[in-house]
Formats: C-alpha cells, structure tokens, sequence
C-alpha cells in the first residue's frame, strides 16, 4: 500500500482526461491535424524525449523559444498510417497561449499535415508526446485515444451512428477508466473508507450515501442547476480524503456524523465527476443513457476498489488483534498526507 500512495503522489494527481483534442480534417490529396493540449506539460515531455532536461515555469516568451528548438523533431513522434502504410507528416506550432494571469486558460495548438492516396479507407494515429486519455475527432466520429498508444484503423469515412447498448458501452468504460486507474484522488477516498472499521455494514452505509449523493450533483450540475468552478472544488475533494483519513485515526467505529459528511463529500465528488463528463462531452443523442452508462462505469470502477481492498485486507486480517495498529492507522495516515499534498498542489496551481 505504502508503493501505491507513492506512486500517486504526482503533479498530474488531478484528473487526466480532456486535456488534450486532436482534429483530423480530410481535403483533396491530403489530411491535416489540429492537435490542442496543455503547453507546459506538452513541452516538459518534447524535452525529456529530446534528452533534455525538463524545464519549469514556462513564460509566453520562454515556451516559445524552447517550441522553435524543438520543433524540427515534433514529426519524429507522430506516426500515421494510411491503409496500414506509414506516410511522411509535417508539423509545425500554429499558436501558443500563455497568458501572464494563471487564472486564465493557455493552451497549444500544433498542426500536422500528411498526404491521402486516391481510394484511402483507414487511418491509424500514435501522437507518443501527449498523455492521459484524449478525444480524436475525424469523420464527425469521435474516437478515444489512450496517450502514446496507437489506435487501431480507423474509417475516413462516417460510418453509421452508434446504437444506443454502443453509447452505453462507451460511457461504461470512460466512467471506469476515469477511478481506475485515472482518478487516484477518488481511489484514495473510497479507501479511506473502507479503512474506518472492518465490519461491512457500516461500509455499505458509507458507500451507499457516497454513491446517492454525486449521482444527485453529477446529474444537477450537467443540467445547470449547479456550477462550481474546478479550482474550489478539486482542492475540497483533497480535503475530504484527508478528512475521512484522519477520522479513520481517531474513531474505532463509525461515528453518528460520519455517513452525514460522506454525503456531503460525495456531492462534491459528484461536481468533479461532473467536470470530467463536460470535458468528454455527451453525444447529441441519447444523452440520458449516455450519463446514466457514465455513472455506471463509475459505480463499477468504485466497487473493484471496495472488492479488492475488502478481500486483501478485511477478509483476511480482520480478526487480527494489530490490524488497526498496523493497517489503519499507518495506512489513514499515508492518505491523509497525500490528500493535504494534493489539496496544497490545487490551491496552488488554481
């Protein structure tokens, strides 16, 4: 345990999807790409890939300089292939923003271009500067791309719609994927709740109002009803891991207040699971089916914690007189510590 508290110890301990958009357009001849992400980051990974080492506090005027130095190796990591065979690409850096005020969005906007065979049927893309999963529109599909991973072929020309069970499936997985393994902040915080007593009722009743509550605020905020912006709510959902943690050091059993605060705290995770949603973007049909497969996906990722965590730990050393000496408490403390890291790190970055 104490191996994976550290590994999720990272600046991109936050969520990791939607920073990243590519956009491929078809013309006479040839394709272009319109790739937008996130400068600093992006340009820390053309480093280190570049053997160079990585760079902090990026101006608009420094980034710049470091993206003209670099720019001539950007096709060297950008592979696609048409109908299975690789093709030259060019790329260049169409804009950067980075505006002096941190509140404000920047972003970077590359653009690559290659040529398309007469009679081309299939694309296939690996981009292995970004990271973290990213949305690849081409064809008026959009297709999810796993960072430096390829994609398998895909069709240049639309296909038929998604039925409703595809929107579903695709829903389903983007809700799992985004507890395990992209959202360890979420991770931690049903964890710290299967940490406070080793008998189940009480971890039902906790997971139970966890669950009631962010399915209200994912469902109110993608309506309007509510609007909270990310920066007061990422650090919150920080604060509430470290809470239940630090509550699992101190309470033998599950408190009066304690499923009252799950609530509340499950509100808030529902505004971040929220924000994730906006990001991925529901589809212009069957959007209710496409938020109620999102939920799923989470419920489904949440429970593989609640499994694994309950049968490695409560089932088999539940009954042993030290496990609250030796599993509890040093486990609640090592969470609780990520969670103030994590809550510091977003007041911080804003």
């Amino acid at each position: 345990m104490l191996a994976l508290l550290l590994v999720m110890v990272r600046p991109a301990a936050t969520h990791e999807i939607g920073d990243s958009q590519v956009v491929i357009e078809l013309g006479e001849g040839s394709w272009s790409a319109r790739i937008v992400t996130a400068p600093t980051p992006f340009i820390n990974r053309l480093e280190h890939a570049e053997k160079q080492e990585p760079g902090r506090d990026f101006t608009q005027g420094t980034a710049a300089a470091k993206l003209a130095e670099l720019s001539p190796a950007l096709p060297r990591h950008l592979l696609v292939r048409i109908d299975g065979e690789a093709v030259a690409t060019t790329m260049v850096v169409e804009q950067l923003l980075m505006p002096a005020d941190q509140s404000q969005p920047s972003f970077l906007v590359l653009r690559a271009d290659g040529p398309l065979p007469l009679g081309a049927r299939t694309v296939s893309w690996q981009f292995d500067l970004l990271e973290g999963q990213y949305a690849l529109l081409l064809g008026g599909q959009v297709h999810w791309v796993e960072g430096s991973a390829a994609t398998g072929p895909l069709p240049l020309r639309p296909g038929p719609p998604p039925t409703l069970m595809q929107v579903v499936g695709q829903y389903v997985h983007l809700g799992f994927i985004h507890i395990v393994p992209d959202g360890p902040d979420h991770v931690l915080f049903v964890l710290g709740l299967v940490l406070l007593t080793t008998r189940l009722r009480p971890l039902l009743v906790q997971v139970t109002a966890f669950t009631l509550a962010h399915c209200l605020t994912l469902a109110l905020a993608l309506n309007g009803v509510i609007d909270l912006p990310a920066r007061i709510v990422e650090p919150l959902i920080a604060l509430s891991i470290a809470y239940v943690a630090v509550e699992n050091i101190f309470a033998r059993r599950m408190t009066p207040w304690r499923p009252a605060l799950v609530l509340g705290f499950g509100l808030l995770h529902g505004l971040g699971f929220a924000g994730v949603l906006t990001e991925l973007g529901l589809p212009a049909k069957d959007q209710t089916a496409a938020l109620i497969g999102f939920n799923i996906g989470i419920e489904a990722g949440q429970l593989a914690v609640i499994a694994i965590a309950y049968f490695l730990l409560l089932h088999w050393l539940k009954d042993r007189a030290w496990f609250r000496t030796r599993i509890t408490i040093p486990a609640s403390a090592l969470i609780a510590i990520v969670g103030l890291y994590w809550m510091a790190e977003r007041v911080l970055v804003g």
